[in-house]
């Protein structure tokens, strides 16, 4: 289990804003001798401040076989100190900052640095990240939106033009010049460059005085905004991904190796099918559309951009799924299922082989504040994006020696949210008695179980009749039938979707405030989306208070992975069942008055045979189990609930 932190908060006694703008850089100091080092020690004990620090190195995939740090560079916000990896004053540094000072730390993306640290064996990531405030983490809370969404983003060069000067050297445009020199891509001019290269000592001491430079800020920004309180929620969380990082997955590499050929062959079974059906290549757009059309398809829609006949995923799906179409159907089935092996292939098989460590162990990066409603994302791989039902891909990640892999996710958890946030009386009751929400709006509007489900999420996502159209084949008119029906069913969520949109709409204020007191804009022609905001926002929220709940009660040492609403365990084999249960009854809270329940899932020895008929086992939890291993506050509702009934 990792260690809890220590306490953190924003400083306010170190440095004022106004001290920053016209303090000069007075220099950037590459250390190479003994002399240079008592300079950096004499600077590091002149006065108590917090120090930025980062490191350089050789490209972005940490644990990759030929990955290498170049450098680590420690700074305030006037001068900055370099440090050549392998070079003694490189670890030399690191030990009187972490072992003779109690500064706090600043660093941007701190987990990358932590990661690449711990890794070679310089610093423990969990000692040094309880100490670092991350810029980044910050920039997100003060604004969460990326730059292609109107915001500043979250890249320290953006940040620092904003926030710290607009008018600071471009260091990242020199050293993108000598790439373009050298005829080196970025990829290869980061590996290429010595480590004392006078443009590179430059910008890497550059970023951590700028880092130094822009946490002021952005505190102030936060605090602003009144969100200083989640700057330890953040932080902790950073520690928590950082470790599942460090931790990573076993790959079962001959079966991954067998898995991409046997992809590559069935890639090129569908593209003779599609040849056969008139299509050359399957990634042609407008020839798989002239095909369709060929072969008797109506296709309407068109492109925003170019206006060519639209066939995208949506569209494909429903043809593959319509066997009265015949061949037009085995047409989609083929371009769908070429496509998906070649992507799938790529980005995950042959991603997962060449990302692995020396172990035969795989590191997927978690970005804990992905999206502008702070949703978590995985890369390298992408394995949050595996295709939903799929075991295949899935099998080549296995739990621990001796053990079993196990899923614990929330049920319907976006759903309960929506009900806790609106409080609607309909949904409410549905959910205090156990009932089925998706029945209830099949039953009170008529139409089938299966459409009523897509209405709900339809609602969570924001999606009008438009969209529910387009889903599910209904004419626009009837899914505007199935859409009133809801709204006439669940008054209060439309209620509460209004008094979120409407200040918007009206641009009153730009942003919604969530239920743990997160501020997320919302753009005036999008107000709609303030519920979906509102919601995914919460939701995250919720998955990330039961991954803290899991981490004090002794669970992360278990832990692997957050996929949307779940976290996939290794449990040991002879005590799965148990330690499912138990996890499973940790991460159960209350949200106001809604029970926000768990379902826990037991399989064998990889992931996928939680997702193969026969290869797992559902586990039921019963009230006794909940009396057993759940928190107090949900142990009372229970027993309240309960009384209620009678």
């Amino acid at each position: 289990m990792m260690a809890e932190s220590g306490n953190i908060t924003l400083f306010d006694d170190w440095l004022h804003e106004q001290d920053i703008q016209d303090t000069p850089i007075k220099d950037i100091h590459l250390v190479r001798s003994d002399d240079g080092f008592r300079m950096f020690t004499e600077w590091l004990f002149t006065k108590k401040r917090p120090l930025a620090y980062d490191i350089e190195a050789t490209g972005l995939d940490i644990f990759a076989p030929q990955y290498e740090i170049k450098s680590i560079q420690w700074g305030d916000t006037e001068q900055a100190f370099v440090f050549i990896w392998k070079e003694p004053w490189f670890q030399k540094s690191i030990d009187i900052v972490m072992s003779e000072t109690d500064y706090p730390l600043l660093a941007h993306n701190a987990s990358y640095d932590a990661l690449a640290l711990d890794r070679h064996g310089h610093v423990s990531s969990n000692e040094l990240l309880k100490r670092t405030y991350d810029t980044k983490i910050l920039s997100h809370l003060a604004d969460p939106r990326s730059r292609s969404e109107g915001g500043v983003g979250h890249g320290l060069k953006n940040l620092s033009a904003f926030h710290v000067d607009s008018n600071a050297p471009d260091a990242d445009a020199a050293l993108k010049k000598i790439f373009k020199d050298n005829k080196w891509t970025i990829k290869e001019g980061w590996k290429n460059i010595p480590a004392d290269h006078p443009t590179l000592v430059h910008y890497a001491g550059m970023d951590v005085v700028l880092t130094a430079r822009l946490y002021p800020k952005l505190k102030n920004e936060i605090k602003r905004q009144s969100m200083g309180h989640l700057v330890k929620y953040e932080h902790k969380l950073m520690r928590l991904v950082a470790d599942m990082e460090l931790r990573g997955m076993r790959v079962d590499v001959s079966y991954a190796e067998q898995l991409a050929e046997r992809m590559t062959q069935e890639e090129q079974n569908c593209k003779d099918i599609a040849k056969e059906l008139g299509v050359s290549n399957v990634n042609a757009t407008r020839d798989v559309a002239a095909a369709l059309q060929n072969l008797g398809v109506n296709l309407i829609e068109t492109t925003e951009k170019s206006g060519d006949l639209k066939v995208d995923k949506m569209i494909l799906t429903n043809i593959a799924n319509d066997p009265s179409l015949g061949k037009a159907c085995d047409l989609a089935n083929a371009v769908m299922s070429a496509k998906n092996n070649a992507k799938w292939r790529d980005a995950y098989v042959i991603g997962c082989l060449e990302l692995m460590d020396s172990n035969a162990r795989v590191h997927p990066m978690i970005n804990a504040l992905g999206a502008r409603t702070g949703r978590m994302s995985i890369s390298n791989p992408p394995l949050q994006q595996l295709p939903s039902g799929n075991d295949a891909i899935r099998r080549m990640f296995l739990a621990e020696e001796d053990c079993r892999m196990a899923s614990i996710d929330f049920s319907g958890v976006e759903l309960r949210v929506l009900a806790a946030l609106s409080q609607d009386p309909v949904m409410l009751k549905v959910f205090r008695e156990g009932g089925d929400l998706h029945q209830m709006t099949a039953d009170t509007t008529g139409i089938s179980r299966k459409l009523a489900k897509t209405v709900n999420f339809g609602k969570v996502y924001g999606g009008g009749p438009k969209g529910l159209a387009r889903q599910t084949g209904l004419s626009v008119d009837d899914a505007k039938v199935a859409c009133d029906g809801f709204d006439s069913v669940y008054k209060g969520v439309n209620k509460f979707s209004y008094q979120l949109s409407a200040p918007i709409k009206r641009k009153d204020r730009n942003y919604v405030i969530t239920h743990t007191g997160r501020k997320l804009p919302v753009d005036s022609d999008r107000s709609y989306a303030a519920l979906n905001y509102c919601i995914q926002s919460t939701a995250r929220d919720v998955l990330v208070k039961a991954m803290i709940n899991l981490a004090k009660s002794g669970f992360w040492k278990y832990s692997l992975l957050p996929i949307h609403d779940e976290v996939l365990f290794s449990f040991p084999e002879e005590d799965a069942v148990e330690l499912s249960k138990e996890a499973a009854c940790k991460m159960e809270m209350i949200l106001k008055d809604v029970h926000i329940t768990s379902e826990p899932d037991l399989g064998g020895a990889s992931w996928g045979t939680l997702y193969t008929e026969g290869e797992h086992s559902e586990i039921e939890l019963t009230d006794d189990d909940r009396y057993k291993y759940c928190d107090e506050d949900v142990v009372n509702y229970i027993k309240k609930m309960n009384s209620e009934s009678f």
